[in-house]
């Protein structure tokens, strides 16, 4: 499963400049020069600037809320987490304090886990995926730029 920002990412440019732009932050990870401080990447920005540049002002909007949606379902991602976990141990005691047949019991917990299970993959998978959140804030500092640079146009 990929993080929403990786699905937005690779939905954008293509799999193959994720991966690069991927390539350049974790080549930094393993160099040990990445700051986690600094948000910028020259390369990665000059490279998405390039891709971007000739698209008007209507797709370069779309793509904004776009990105926005994204960030937003992240966001709920992470929030909602805790209900759901809160929901599982409640419904959970909840199933074994019917005393209905074991069988039964064991078969909704199971599915219930199966659930909490890849809500816990999802949580984790999109709360810990800083480089993609790294290539976003780029992402979103060329579309910032571009729509600037063209409302400047159409304001003059």
């Amino acid at each position: 499963m990929a993080s929403v920002f990786q699905k937005l990412i690779s939905k954008e440019f293509g799999e193959s400049k994720y991966h690069k732009y991927f390539y350049i932050y974790q080549k930094k990870v393993i160099d040990k020069t990445y700051d986690y401080k600094n948000l910028n990447n020259e390369e990665i920005f000059n490279d998405i600037y390039e891709e971007l540049k000739d698209i008007d002002v209507i797709q370069l909007k779309k793509r904004m809320e776009r990105l926005s949606d994204a960030m937003y379902m992240a966001l709920r991602i992470s929030k909602n987490y805790i209900f759901i976990l809160i929901f599982y141990l409640v419904g959970a005691l909840f199933l074994v304090s019917l005393d209905l047949q074991l069988i039964i019991t064991i078969a909704g917990l199971f599915l219930m886990s199966m659930t909490f299970i890849y809500k816990t993959y999802e949580f984790v998978v999109n709360k810990f995926c800083y480089i993609d959140a790294h290539i976003i804030i780029v992402y979103k500092s060329v579309l910032d730029e571009l729509l600037q640079i063209r409302s400047g146009f159409f304001s003059e």
